[in-house]
């Protein structure tokens, strides 16, 4: 979106029961959009994207612990099958 208030980002994230731990703002180049980073307190942000999306809000990536974790045991897993351990 071209409009940007963080009162009305932060009252979508309240709306589920959350809230906004952080937030990082830049734009673009020309100007013409912004990336809003947020950091939330909550593990499942599925209802909270859902929110967003309703709103007409283009949500570019998500990231969880819970993933990050997943992915390491994965890569660990991996790792010590490969060295025969």
């Amino acid at each position: 979106r071209r409009d940007y208030s963080l009162a009305e980002m932060s009252r979508l994230v309240e709306s589920e029961n959350a809230a906004v731990l952080s937030a990082f703002v830049s734009s673009s180049l020309d100007g013409s959009l912004i990336d809003v980073t947020l950091k939330i307190n909550r593990q499942n942000v599925q209802p909270i994207i859902s929110v967003f999306e309703r709103f007409n809000y283009e949500i570019k990536a998500t990231f969880n612990e819970r993933d990050y974790t997943d992915t390491l045991r994965e890569r660990y897993d991996l790792l010590m099958n490969y060295l025969n351990v």
